[in-house]
């Protein structure tokens, strides 16, 4: 694996875990919230982190589908994976002499033979 590579895969493991992360801090719109403890959040971190929570949250996104193509095409290219469509395979071309092993114009001909006849010629009428 390349020195880009492997960079590239540590950050895109930094950015999962800080997307979990940032995921898991953010309050509900409603629901259970308070339940599991959002009312409590919302006095610890104060009234103006949802705007910034939300646009590291759209920026750790972003981030996370960059990272994730760009490592889709450099694993694709490292395993020789080919991307690109290939024309279709088409067999070797027949030579003559594979054409005349399987009786094609080239075979020989078998001459009639000229053989006596075991039966008894006509009798003449009389």
């Amino acid at each position: 694996m390349g020195f880009i590579t492997g960079t590239i895969l540590v950050l895109f493991v930094f950015v999962s875990l800080f997307l979990i992360l940032l995921v898991m801090i953010q309050t509900g719109k409603g629901g259970m919230g308070g339940v599991l403890g959002g009312g409590a959040s919302q006095s610890v971190f104060g009234s103006s982190t949802a705007d910034v929570l939300t646009k590291a949250t759209r920026v750790a996104g972003l981030l996370f589908l960059a990272l994730s193509l760009i490592l889709s095409f450099l694993f694709a290219k490292t395993s020789g994976y080919n991307t690109t469509p290939t024309p279709e395979i088409l067999p070797p071309p027949v030579t003559e002499e594979a054409q005349g092993n399987q009786g094609g114009t080239n075979a020989q001909e078998t001459a009639p033979t000229n053989s006596p006849s075991t039966t008894a010629p006509a009798q003449p009428k009389p």
